[in-house]
């Protein structure tokens, strides 16, 4: 029996324990094919058919055209699940009359961006009288 001190019994001399440095690197491995994995996906564009909201304004004002077209980039999970009514295209009419050109506000959800519409502005007109 070799005593407990003996060079046979014990690691060479100068030579360490690779085993700290074998964790840290499949730790490494593991946080960066996470990272890899869960990082951002490339933006994608698409274009939505929203109706446009009116605010403020006379009775019987509305715009034209009632409805724009609303180009967005994001995210392909966030836009294959994007309705037209998660998106507000809102036109406020205070203190505007028939036949003025007013600007739209066009705020959509969370982690997508607007790139443009098909119009910036909407004309107000008059509601149609169904009496006639």
């Amino acid at each position: 029996m070799l005593p407990k001190n003996s060079p046979a019994a014990s690691a060479p001399q100068g030579q360490q324990s690779n085993w700290p440095f074998l964790v840290i690197a499949v730790l490494m491995a593991v946080v960066l094919w996470l990272f890899v994995r869960t990082g951002t996906q490339p933006a994608t564009q698409r274009t939505v058919l929203a109706t446009v909201a009116v605010n403020g304004g006379g009775k019987g004002l509305l715009v034209a055209p009632p409805r724009v077209e609303v180009r967005l980039e994001g995210s392909a999970g966030v836009l294959e699940h994007l309705k037209a009514e998660d998106l507000d295209v809102v036109a406020d009419l205070t203190g505007h009359r028939e036949g003025d050109l007013v600007p739209l506000a066009v705020v959509p959800p969370q982690g997508l961006k607007v790139l443009g519409t098909n119009v910036s502005q909407v004309r107000v007109v008059r509601q149609a009288d169904p009496d006639l």
